[in-house]
């Protein structure tokens, strides 16, 4: 049986950098991966102020992307993201990146499958999967850090939380320069469709069901093209943090921030925190503190957003109409990729979108 203070499930940017910085403080931590050659289905983009804030190798961006489109029917606007940029990664590339640097601080690395664990005399008991065989693992926490389809959440709480499911291709050869984000019920439901820059193309999806009018839509359904799926995580202000002595970060925790479902930085961020409250000794409930303290009114208000301006084809006109705005363009820019501090009034959205449908501009 292997010993250890923390083990952690899920080898992506929030158990690799729970890791890397527990074992900065000298807590010894193992880190379980399933496969250190998976790439997880994403669009890889990343703000671009993460990779000074967590001392991140600017090389691993292959893409910087200074606009992006919104589009609903035959309408699309531009918004200009150049003073927030966002960085385009391979996720194969830097989850590995992360992993090493995980490595490098002292964290033992294991390929295999967590299966189950359970709690004796005050240890949590783990079981693990690798080629070699199973493994046994007591640790004093277990960070769950293991996605959206996290074996550790079900086993909890007996659910994965809240997610959609959504369907993607990749199309190799083609390049665009802008995160391209279409909105309405036929294309994408409640939710988003999408043409990013991928590192080896670019990558077009939606909600599941969807993906085929979408891609009528772009003009491009005559062609055959291989079609996968998987699930996005919904972030909801109730999400768990904890429980006893396990945490939940990134996928696991919901803690993807709503409208925009952008998942990486937030993933980075959590695990740093939890690996801070663990390092000092300090009560779980702090992680939750601190997270909330960070980010909960930026994930509140995307949400309030969302609800309202997502809700049916007529909302999503307002929406359009209000993006017409340059204002509105830089609120909701700062919103998303700066300060996190931001308050967005509602009323204020609603008064503007007033005076657009007045004309009274």
């Amino acid at each position: 049986m292997l010993k250890t203070k923390v083990l952690i499930v899920g080898g992506g940017p929030a158990g690799s950098t729970a890791g890397r910085f527990l074992s900065s403080k000298g807590i010894d931590n193992i880190l379980v991966q399933r496969s250190l050659e998976y790439r997880k289905p994403c669009g890889g983009g990343i703000r671009l102020d993460a990779f000074d804030k967590f001392d991140l190798d600017r090389g691993l961006v292959y893409k910087t992307v200074k606009k992006i489109g919104i589009g609903y029917k035959d309408k699309k606007i531009t918004v200009d993201i150049k003073e927030n940029p966002l960085g385009i990664v391979d996720r194969k590339i830097f989850d590995y990146y992360l992993r090493n640097l995980a490595v490098k601080n002292g964290t033992e690395l294991v390929e295999g499958s967590f299966l189950d664990f359970s709690f004796k005399n005050g240890k949590i008991l783990s079981t693990v999967k690798t080629k070699r065989g199973f493994i046994s693992i007591e640790s004093d926490y277990l960070i769950a850090a293991d996605g959206v389809n996290s074996i550790i959440r079900k086993k909890v709480f007996g659910s994965y939380g809240n997610r959609i499911p959504v369907e993607y291709t990749d199309i190799h050869g083609k390049t665009i320069d802008e995160c391209d984000f279409y909105f309405g019920k036929d294309i994408a439901y409640r939710y988003y469709a999408w043409v990013f820059p991928h590192f080896d193309g670019i990558n077009i999806g939606t909600f599941k069901g969807k993906l085929d009018t979408f891609l009528n839509f772009l003009g491009i359904g005559d062609k055959t093209f291989v079609k996968k799926g998987f699930f996005i995580p919904i972030w909801d202000e109730n999400e768990p943090f904890f429980e006893k002595n396990i945490f939940f970060v990134g996928d696991s925790g919901g803690q993807v921030l709503p409208f925009t479902f952008e998942g990486i930085y937030y993933a980075i961020y959590s695990g740093k925190i939890v690996a801070e409250v663990i390092s000092s000794g300090e009560s779980p409930k702090e992680y939750e503190k601190r997270w909330k303290d960070m980010f909960y009114k930026k994930f509140y208000s995307l949400k309030k957003l969302q609800n309202i301006f997502l809700r049916n084809d007529f909302s999503i006109t307002a929406l359009m109409r209000l993006f017409e705005s340059e204002y509105v363009q830089k609120e909701m820019v700062k919103l998303w990729l700066g300060k996190r501090d931001i308050e967005i009034d509602i009323k204020f959205f609603i008064r503007v979108l007033k005076k657009i449908v007045g004309g009274k501009h």
